[in-house]
């Protein structure tokens, strides 16, 4: 979007020096900030709820309407926010816009903010008749302040009306930037007029937040997305225009290109401004914005068929870990096998062709192996074998990862179940991931699981990795807790990988750890990862836990970790992961008894 766009709304720099114009300098924001740590935000917005229901009584009876000035008033009463840098009236600005667009009018914004001064006051002075000098500062100061957000949402307001209908409705409400309405519009009416000597840029940025973004709260979801658009709007060059095209996408045109360079340039300018609002502001968050650039009329004549490249260059630069990806006519095959993997997968599950293998834990002191590891195996129609990441990756996409869920947590149990009708009474472990934590429902699947095929909790372990656990601690802690409270034992997998394994440790009611086989692979040349290994043993003892090292392929690693006193080893050394009636087979001959399964076609699954 240009500069002299006049559907703007005003941005954090804006906000900066209008509330400078009004009269609140460094010393009136630093009594606003101390008004707002000592007052409740909740008796505040209480109060603020009272004075505006005095000065606008009755509702506009529209329920569209209603909820965003609902959603206007939440945002503006947030004294906590007030001092922050800009955020909060982007909010503010984010809302406002949704109620004008509602047709709520001008004169609301100018009551909301005049209630602000009239909560401010209530809880100041109350009902005193003496109001002391420090008091007196501070309403000053939320007085200038409220009345500087009121001036900017009325200049708001008048744009909107002078712009009209028409023009609003292509702009996306929460960041002001053009829609993918205009966007269309634009691009298409750029590319009827390029040729050779006139070609036209597109860029699409897309944002990949972090399993903790996603559990946040839309108030702050929205937040983070007006912050990114600030950084993104400030970073483009005069004359190109940035549009919204998705809740956490944005697209760059570039309708006067001197070069197809110009758009690699123009993409890594805007990765790099999201970067450092990243590495800054939002440091604590995980968030990758990826770029692919397309250049018409050469990889597409109209908006479908550039955008459709510069998605597809999108695509591979997220498929090779790239920052960003130029158009490539190679990049189309690579679309191509992307969508027959997701097809063949979306039938593989459906028709129940994805394998449990199983990978044996054998003790260190006797060689006994009563506990294995199911592991998801799946085999493509070209005979190449998918790693189990990326099908989990691409059920998670194809928004069929639930339903994959509760296949293998009932095929794990009928697993248990028909290893005990064979003699193997082993217990059997099985992972869930990042997202099966977050289901409320996961302990109640897996209680039914064991109800159905009658196997008892404790031949079925639960495997988590550390990295799971860091979205959402709490909540994943509960979860466990239910786990454990069946009778499921719980590992800790992966661990020495992630964050906070002491504090997992000492927060969740786990029964095992599993070293990562990162520490384990060069343990016999690794004097690094020998002190790992002896820090986590001493770490399971004094929790009382059980340990089981992954990874284990030579003779010195596993000579060192039997004598670092470590429990149950898993590994090349003893055996690949095999199919059910392989792995029966396989226990039956380590514990000397007849090698014939008796195990039905039917039954190996």
């Amino acid at each position: 979007m240009t500069p002299t766009d006049p559907m703007a709304r005003p941005a954090a720099a804006d906000f900066s020096s209008a509330l400078v114009s009004h009269g609140v300098g460094s010393a009136e924001m630093a009594a606003i900030r101390a008004f707002a740590r000592v007052v409740e935000p909740v008796d505040f917005a209480r109060d603020f709820a009272v004075a505006l229901a005095r000065l606008v009584p009755d509702g506009t009876g529209q329920a569209a309407a209603e909820q965003a000035q609902a959603a206007f008033c939440d945002a503006l009463a947030a004294c906590t926010d007030w001092g922050s840098t800009g955020g909060w009236f982007e909010r503010v600005s984010a809302h406002w816009a949704e109620c004008v667009s509602r047709g709520v009018e001008t004169g609301f914004a100018l009551d909301a903010c005049a209630s602000l001064v009239k909560a401010a006051a209530r809880h100041l002075a109350g009902d005193r008749a003496v109001v002391y000098q420090l008091e007196m500062d501070i309403l000053f100061a939320v007085d200038a302040f409220a009345w500087c957000v009121a001036s900017l949402l009325s200049r708001q307001s008048n744009r909107h009306e002078a712009l009209g209908p028409a023009e609003f409705a292509d702009r996306d409400l929460l960041t002001g930037l053009p829609n993918r309405r205009c966007y269309a519009r634009l691009l298409d009416d750029w590319l009827s007029q390029s040729g050779p000597e006139r070609r036209v840029g597109l860029v699409v940025l897309g944002m990949e937040w972090g399993i903790a973004v996603q559990h946040l709260p839309m108030a702050e979801r929205d937040r983070l997305r007006l912050a990114v658009t600030e950084r993104l709007r400030a970073a483009v060059r005069a004359g190109d225009v940035l549009c919204a095209t998705g809740e956490h996408e944005w697209s760059l045109l570039l309708p006067v290109l001197r070069s197809p360079a110009q758009v690699r340039l123009a993409a890594n300018k805007l990765i790099a401004a999201c970067e450092a609002l990243l590495d800054g502001e939002f440091r604590e968050l995980c968030g990758q914005l990826t770029g692919g650039g397309a250049v018409g009329p050469d990889h597409g004549r109209d908006t479908s068929a550039l955008e459709y490249a510069a998605r597809t260059a999108l695509l591979v630069a997220r498929k090779d870990e790239q920052r960003f990806e130029d158009y490539r006519e190679a990049f189309s095959t690579v679309v191509d096998d992307t969508i027959e993997f997701e097809h063949e997968l979306l039938g593989a599950i459906y028709r129940q062709e994805l394998k449990l293998f199983l990978q044996p834990q054998v003790r260190f002191d006797d060689g006994r192996c009563d506990s294995a590891e199911l592991l998801l195996r799946w085999r493509r129609s070209s005979g190449a074998w998918v790693p189990p990441p990326r099908i989990i990756d691409a059920a998670h996409r194809m928004g069929v990862l639930p339903k994959l869920s509760r296949w293998l947590i009932m095929h794990a149990a009928h697993m248990a179940a028909q290893l005990a009708e064979l003699g193997t009474a082993i217990k059997v472990n099985l992972n869930v991931t990042a997202i099966d934590l977050r289901d409320d429902e996961l302990p109640e699947l897996v209680a039914q699981a064991l109800e159905t095929w009658r196997v008892p909790a404790g031949r079925f372990g639960i495997e988590v990795t550390e990295t799971a656990l860091v979205a959402d601690h709490h909540r994943a802690a509960q979860l466990i807790s239910r786990l454990r409270s069946l009778g499921c034992p719980v590992a800790l997998d992966d661990f020495g990988t992630g964050f906070s394994s002491l504090a997992y440790l000492r927060n969740l009611p786990v029964t095992e750890l599993k070293i990562d086989q990162l520490f384990v692979r060069q343990l016999g040349s690794s004097t690094a990862d020998q002190a790992i290994v002896d820090a986590i043993m001493r770490l399971a003892d004094g929790f009382g836990l059980q340990v089981v090292a992954e990874g284990v392929e030579d003779v010195d690693a596993r000579e060192l970790l039997r004598a670092a006193g470590c429990d149950l080893m898993q590994g090349y050394i003893e055996s690949p992961a095999m199919p059910l009636e392989d792995f029966v087979r396989w226990w039956r001959l380590r514990n000397g008894l007849p090698e014939d399964v008796g195990l039905s076609p039917e039954g190996a699954d």
